[in-house]
């Protein structure tokens, strides 16, 4: 018999695929609007109209508050400013209401103080030289330089070229014609003072320039010259009753006859200043003024 050959083809499996179902129909608990986060449109819209009303301030703050700020200081403070020139100008001069009556008053004032303080010049001239001299006559002084006498011109005068002392004298020169003095004189620094004094509250219209106050060269000579020197040691001469120890060959216990020698001598080059009654030199400069040749008072307006 013949024999059955095994089937060796395995056996193929099928897999048959279910295709899932497809609904033509929407489900009707689906959402409308897909859900994006916190930042949607509207929220994005509004954060970006704040930022730029933010950055509008911060420009309208810079560019017109800080400059009005500081306009407004500054108007303050010169308000303030011309406030107090007003206050200043009418405790001086008063409420100007009329020009014509603040005229007449400014005239008759510079008439009265031209006629009750500034002498005429013929006169005026001669009595500044005698009260001068009186001066320094009355307070022991010595004239050691001057007086010297400069004529003070007008201020609206033109002297042309001037030296170097007339370019200093003229910063006095004013409306009324003058004279400018100096003078240098010694004496007591008590009588200077008291010379100083009298010519600035004199009724002659004086105006003091300059004070220059220097030791006197005469009294620094009468003082250098060398003076004999006695016992100024505190020492006596006479010590434990012996009439010289260094005579008599004994010398006194604790006595050291070079220590008194060192006493001496510091004592001597011990500096002295001015003592009350010193001499002292007085330079002083002055410019007095006098009325006007042809001044004529003037009647105010009533």
């Amino acid at each position: 018999m013949a024999e059955v050959e095994p089937n060796t083809n395995p056996s193929k499996e099928v897999v048959e695929v279910v295709e899932a179902p497809v609904w033509n129909t929407l489900p009707p608990n689906r959402p409308r609007k897909v859900y994006g986060g916190m930042w949607g449109p509207v929220e994005i819209g509004a954060v970006g109209v704040g930022a730029l009303a933010l950055i509008a301030a911060v420009v309208v703050y810079v560019f017109f508050v800080i400059p009005s700020n500081r306009e407004l200081v500054k108007n303050r403070s010169e308000a303030d400013r011309l406030e107090t020139e007003l206050i200043a100008a009418r405790t001086k001069y008063g409420d100007i209401t009329n020009t014509e009556t603040e005229v007449a008053k400014i005239v008759s004032s510079v008439d009265d103080f031209e006629t009750r303080f500034l002498p005429v010049v013929s006169t005026g001239q001669s009595a500044l030289y005698q009260r001068i001299n009186s001066l320094i006559s009355a307070y022991g002084l010595v004239n050691t330089s001057g007086p010297d006498y400069a004529p003070l011109e007008t201020a609206d005068q033109n002297t042309g070229a001037q030296t170097d002392a007339q370019k200093g004298r003229a910063k006095f020169r004013s409306l009324y014609p003058g004279v400018y003095v100096s003078t240098t004189v010694e004496g007591s620094y008590q009588s200077l003072r008291r010379f100083i004094r009298e010519i600035e509250t004199g009724r002659e219209f004086i105006i003091v320039s300059a004070v220059e106050l220097a030791p006197s060269e005469g009294e620094t000579e009468k003082t250098g010259q060398p003076q004999v020197a006695g016992n100024q040691s505190g020492i006596p001469n006479n010590v434990y009753g012996a009439a010289d120890p260094t005579r008599a060959g004994q010398v006194a216990p604790g006595f050291n006859p070079n220590q008194i020698q060192s006493g001496q001598q510091q004592q001597r080059e011990r500096p002295k200043g001015k003592m009350h009654g010193d001499m002292v030199s007085l330079r002083i400069e002055m410019a007095a003024y006098f009325r006007r040749p042809n001044f004529s008072p003037v009647t105010p307006v009533q």
